[in-house]
C-alpha cells in the first residue's frame, strides 16, 4: 500500500536519514521508535509529504505521494502531529468537521452524509460527548482523541501519528494505544506511528523500525528484532537492560551498600523486591531460581548473581549447597511468598538453614514498607 524506496530525508543538504526502505499494508501498525533527535518526526513528515525528500520516493498505491495534489493525499492518508493547536473557541464537532474539508463544497457546506461521519468517528474513539464541548476546556487525552477522530473523518486509508501518547497520563496512553489497534484491526488502516513507550508499541505493532545514527538501524517484526543487545545500543543503555521476555528495561545491579542480603524468591514473587533492593544500591544474591521462572528473568536482566537451576529440574544438592554458602556470607534473607512446588521444595529449607544459622530474615508478604527499619 504504501513504501519507500532508497529514501533520504532531512532538511536543505543536511542528510537525517538515509537509505529507508520501509512497506506497510491496510491492517498494519509501523511503529518508528529511536532516541530523540534521531528523525522519527522528520521521517514522518517526508512520508506525509510536509517535507520534500532529499532522495528517493515514496509511493501510495503505486503513485508519488510527493506528485499528489492535497486534497487528493488527504482523502487518502490522515496526519496526526503532536503540535499543539490553539483552535480558539471551536467544539469537539467543529474540530473533526475540518477533517471533512476535502470532500466539502467551496463554501465548506457539511451535507447529511458529513455529518454523520463526524458522529461516527467521534464514536470510534469513544468520544462523542466531546462533540458540543469546547476544545480549549478539554484535557490533554480528550484533545487527543479528538485530533484522531479529525483524522478519520477524512475516511483515510492510511493514518500517520507522530508521538500521540506524548502529555498523557498511563490510563490515556494505553487507551490511545489500544485504539490504534482497534483501527488496524476493524477499520483495516495502515499507521504509522512514532512512540516513545516501547512497552506499549510492542503491544500494537506488527513491524517496527528502529532509528540511530542517520539510519535504519532495524526493521521487522518486533518479536524478531527487539533484542537485549539491540535496544542497549539503541538507547546507548549503561545502568539499565532491556529484555525481551520483559519486554521492558531492568536496571543494572551497581552495589552501593556493603549490607548482602539473599533473596529466595520464585514465580514472580520477588519482582518487586528484587527491583527495590538493586535501585537503593544493595547487594543482592537470589536463588535457587530455575531458568524458565519469571524472578530468574528479571534478575538476568539486572545482572545479580543468580543460583540458577535448569527449567523443570528438581533442585540439586549442588546448586543447594551453592546456595547455603551464599547464604553464609550474607547479612541479611529475604524469602517471599513463593509457590512451592515439587521441584523447588528444597528452597524452604534454605529458610530453616539461615536460621540455624543465626541469619536475620526478612518475611516479605508483599509490603515493601517491611524494609524500612531494617535495611539502613
Amino acid at each position: 500500500m504504501l513504501k519507500t524506496e532508497n529514501l533520504s530525508v532531512g532538511y536543505g543538504n543536511y542528510v537525517v536519514i538515509k537509505d529507508i526502505n520501509l512497506e506497510i499494508n491496510k491492517g498494519e501498525i509501523l511503529c518508528i521508535i529511536g532516541p530523540n533527535g534521531a528523525g522519527k518526526s522528520t521521517l514522518l513528515k517526508t512520508i506525509a509529504s510536509y517535507l520534500k525528500p532529499l532522495s528517493g520516493v515514496v509511493y501510495l498505491n503505486g503513485k508519488i505521494v510527493h506528485n499528489l495534489k492535497p486534497k487528493d493525499l488527504a482523502k487518502e492518508m490522515a496526519v496526526v502531529l503532536t503540535e499543539r493547536v490553539n483552535p480558539g473557541n471551536l467544539t469537539g464537532f467543529d474540530i473533526i468537521a475540518i477533517g471533512r474539508y476535502p470532500y466539502t463544497d467551496i463554501f465548506g457546506r457539511l451535507s447529511k452524509r458529513d455529518k454523520e461521519i463526524i458522529y461516527e468517528s467521534a464514536k470510534l474513539v469513544n468520544a462523542t460527548h466531546l462533540l458540543e464541548k469546547n476544545f480549549f476546556e478539554m484535557s490533554d487525552g480528550e484533545k487527543q482523541k479528538i485530533m484522531i477522530a479529525r483524522a478519520l473523518a477524512q475516511e483515510p486509508k492510511i493514518l500517520i501519528l507522530d508521538e500521540p501518547t506524548t502529555f498523557l497520563d498511563a490510563n490515556h496512553k494505553i487507551e490511545i494505544t489500544l485504539l490504534l489497534r482497534k483501527l488496524a484491526t476493524e477499520k483495516k488502516l495502515a499507521i504509522i506511528v512514532t512512540l516513545h513507550d516501547i512497552e506499549l508499541a510492542l503491544r500494537i505493532a506488527d513491524k517496527m523500525v528502529l532509528i540511530k545514527d542517520n539510519k535504519i538501524m532495524a526493521y521487522g517484526y518486533p518479536e524478531n528484532i527487539m533484542k537485549r543487545e539491540t535496544v542497549n545500543k539503541l538507547y546507548d543503555l549503561k545502568r539499565a537492560n532491556y529484555s525481551e521476555i520483559i519486554g521492558y528495561f531492568e536496571l543494572k545491579s551497581n552495589p552501593k551498600k556493603d549490607l548482602k542480603i539473599f533473596v529466595i524468591c520464585g514465580g514472580g514473587s520477588g519482582a518487586n523486591v528484587l527491583r527495590y533492593l538493586v535501585k537503593n544500591g544493595y547487594n543482592v544474591v537470589v536463588g535457587v531460581l530455575h531458568k524458565n521462572d519469571a524472578d530468574y528473568f528479571i534478575a538476568e536482566t539486572m545482572n545479580l548473581k543468580i543460583i540458577e537451576e535448569d527449567a523443570y529440574n528438581p533442585i540439586t544438592d549442588e546448586n543447594f549447597d551453592k546456595a547455603v554458602n551464599e547464604i553464609k556470607t550474607c547479612d541479611i534473607v529475604v524469602c517471599t511468598n513463593f509457590p512451592i512446588g515439587e521441584i523447588n521444595k528444597k528452597n524452604l529449607e534454605l529458610i530453616e538453614i539461615s536460621k540455624k544459622l543465626g541469619k536475620k530474615i526478612i518475611f516479605y508478604d508483599g509490603d515493601i514498607s517491611v524494609f524500612k527499619n531494617v535495611l539502613k
